[in-house]
């Protein structure tokens, strides 16, 4: 008895074949013409240092004023670099919102 050897068919051959029998039917896979927008890559901020120094009670004190009223020692420093015409990294006039909020109950 002999035994049967299926011949090798190769791909594109394979395709050349099944390419008139499947003409009609619909893509498994819709096509886009028009390729979706790319989503912007966030940009990491650049590394920070830590500044400390030294002041008068009453200089730290109206820092921390006015640092409030600008929502960080941060913000208020880096915009009245800005404001002097210095440089200053956007990162730092807007510095990334990074505190961990809490769940509430309920939410």
């Amino acid at each position: 008895m002999s035994q049967f050897k299926p011949k090798r068919v190769s791909g594109a051959d394979l395709a050349a074949q099944l390419s008139s029998a499947t003409a009609d039917l619909p893509a498994a896979v819709p096509v886009r013409l028009v390729p979706p927008p790319a989503a912007p890559i966030p940009q990491r901020p650049p590394p920070v240092v830590q500044i400390n120094f030294k002041a008068s009670e009453a200089f730290a004190d109206l820092i921390a004023q006015e640092a409030e009223k600008a929502g960080s020692t941060r913000r208020l420093f880096a915009r009245l670099m800005r404001d002097a015409g210095y440089v200053v990294p956007e990162a730092d006039v807007n510095p990334p919102d990074n505190r961990r909020h809490r769940r509430q109950a309920g939410s």
